[in-house]
């Protein structure tokens, strides 16, 4: 058996079909192996292994386009296409990308973090070789979870309209989005059992040719079912089903079959180094089911992503008025408009980066007639490992547009739990309260005690003479450590933390910001439409003299990795602060 680190996709397709059983047994065992030492997304990627080998059997990458949905079932495709050798660089700066990444191989085509977005891509890339009189498939594999996505259903209505475009649709149907799957599709497909001998009415009456259901895991019948594509040239439906953490005993007791883990024992599956206690969804969750326990008006949304809001005990005891509908981000948002409408109190609970695909539903549906709802978005900032487009950075830069929208952002796990209860009390008009990614900051309990017209004003934590630092959420403990070492060198730092990011607290704001000749602005997102321009319009508008220095990032994407280290590299640390500064006002 060729070793893993030299295959590449011409030494699969000239392995005799016999061997390829072994073929996946290695890479599987690999898989779990490597990830175990480095963590990863572990559960869809074992459920992909045969699926992969047998695509790479069948057609031919890169002329052949595989675009995989989403990115991170694409494990055995980066071993395949030589970058087995790369596995214990995963989750670590500068190492291999946790999805398919254009920036890695010319075999991955398409770089998607975000669900549902395969089919029409690669309706696009069949219809561009036909224009151009190319040979070659588009080959998108999109999850049973993905396709329930509004763009994945867009393309299905228009794919069947081209039946010349060459696209061959894999459904990777393994039951589960990131939490199981859930709604009418969802039971459709579980419906089928495996074989032809039900006849599939739901793709076909979109005029699709169908194939399947297939054993995902039965190589030689993923193979006769993609020659079959092949042979045919034309669009075809392929129905795998496949099993997420297949061949891991421990993701048969696991709740998302090991969606992703951080480093974990091979025998039990279990953390190497325990979670750490207590985040900052946890909290927000906590206060959002101490509400609903007394208030029957009150209901909770979160699309797919429950395992990662700490609303699951919540679900626990009040499942009729808590739902998740899969990844459907934007449903999710007007599915709460409809419940404003209605007089239910909703909140909706997402991931920053997540959020960004309800932005026309949270612009026209709740933002246009003013509804009262509360949306919470953790992971807002840098966001780890994953790939680029999960940082959310760009979330005030692309929000504060927005009428009637107020973006509250608390320094700690304190200011949180005051800002969700107190505004859930009175909630009125949309409200959006976001949250870092990482362990979770208890630094001012008193502020549970302050009355809401006072926690929402500019917190003036230290006063200076110098300079002022004006920092919002996430930024404060870099801010505030940042403070001590000016006063180490002689300069008196004032610090203002700000809880209302927008609209801002301009009253307030404005006797600070007057009495100061250089003021500070410090964030952790793109400065472009960012905290630090709205506080620059704000001198502006004002006519205050003051020289302004804003600390933050460039337009760009950033790349993954610790908060630790990207913070180092973009000066957004306590030393990275004080070096700006200096640099400015040597």
């Amino acid at each position: 058996m060729i070793s893993l680190e030299e295959l590449t996709p011409q030494t699969v397709k000239n392995m005799p079909q016999s061997k390829l059983p072994g073929l996946a047994a290695s890479i599987r065992n690999f898989i779990i192996n490597a990830t175990a030492a480095t963590g990863g997304h572990i559960g869809a990627n074992l459920g992909t292994v045969e699926l992969t080998i047998a695509l790479h059997y069948v057609f031919s990458s890169p002329e052949d386009a595989f675009l995989w949905d989403t990115g991170h079932q694409g494990y055995t495709h980066k071993i395949i296409t030589g970058r087995a050798a790369q596995f214990p660089t995963l989750n670590t700066y500068g190492g291999m990308n946790r999805f398919v990444s254009c920036d890695e191989s010319e075999h991955d085509i398409m770089e998607a973090s975000h669900a549902g977005t395969s089919l029409s891509m690669g309706l696009g890339i069949a219809l561009a070789k036909r224009i151009k009189g190319q040979q070659g498939w588009a080959v998108p594999v999109i999850g049973d979870g993905a396709l329930c996505e509004g763009l994945a259903f867009e393309a299905l209505n228009h794919i069947s309209a081209e039946p010349d475009a060459k696209v061959a649709l894999v459904l990777n149907d393994n039951g589960y989005a990131i939490s199981p799957g859930f709604g009418a599709l969802h039971n459709y497909l579980q419906s089928r059992p495996l074989g032809t001998g039900t006849q599939e009415t739901l793709f076909t009456s979109l005029g699709y040719e169908t194939i399947g259901p297939v054993d995902g895991h039965n190589i030689d019948a993923l193979i006769e079912a993609f020659t079959q594509v092949r042979e045919s040239g034309n669009t075809t439906l392929v129905h795998v089903k496949t099993c997420k953490g297949y061949g891991y005993a421990p993701a048969d007791n696991h709740p998302v079959r090991m969606h992703f883990s951080f480093p974990f024992q091979l025998e039990t599956g279990t953390l190497k180094e325990p979670p750490a206690t207590g985040s900052y969804q946890d909290v927000a969750a906590q206060a959002v089911g101490e509400i609903m326990d007394r208030d029957n008006n009150v209901a909770v949304i979160t699309p797919s992503t429950l395992y990662a809001t700490g609303l699951t005990p919540v679900f626990e005891r009040h499942p009729a008025r808590c739902f998740d509908p899969g990844m459907e981000e934007q449903h999710a948002m007007t599915m709460a408009a409809g419940l404003a409408k209605a007089g239910v109190k909703p909140v909706v609970f997402y991931q920053s980066t997540f959020m960004q695909r309800a932005f026309d539903q949270l612009f026209h549906d709740i933002c246009f007639a003013d509804l009262p709802i509360m949306m919470l978005a953790v992971r807002s900032g840098f966001a780890g490992y994953d790939n680029p487009t999960h940082h959310g950075i760009y979330d005030l830069s692309y929000l504060q547009c927005l009428p009637n929208l107020r973006i509250l952002y608390p320094k700690d796990g304190f200011e949180l739990r005051a800002m969700v209860l107190q505004q859930m009390e009175k909630l009125c008009g949309p409200v959006l309260i976001l949250m870092p990614y990482g362990p979770l900051d208890e630094l001012d309990a008193a502020v549970l005690d302050e009355p809401e017209d006072q926690l929402l004003k500019p917190q003036v934590v230290l006063q200076g003479k110098d300079i002022l630092l004006l920092t919002v959420g996430n930024k404060f403990v870099e801010a505030q450590k940042a403070a001590a070492q000016l006063k180490e060198a002689g300069i008196d730092a004032g610090l203002v933390n700000i809880r209302q990011v927008k609209p801002l607290e301009e009253e307030a704001l404005i006797p600070l910001l007057s009495s100061y000749e250089r003021i500070v602005t410090i964030e952790e997102g793109v400065l472009t439409g960012g905290f630090g321009a709205s506080v620059a319009a704000l001198l502006q508008d004002r006519n205050i003299k003051a020289e302004l220095l804003r600390i933050g990032l460039p337009c760009i994407f950033a790349e993954p990795g610790s908060n630790q280290e990207l913070c180092e590299k973009y000066d957004l640390n306590s030393q990275g602060i004080v070096k700006r500064i200096k640099q400015r006002w040597s």
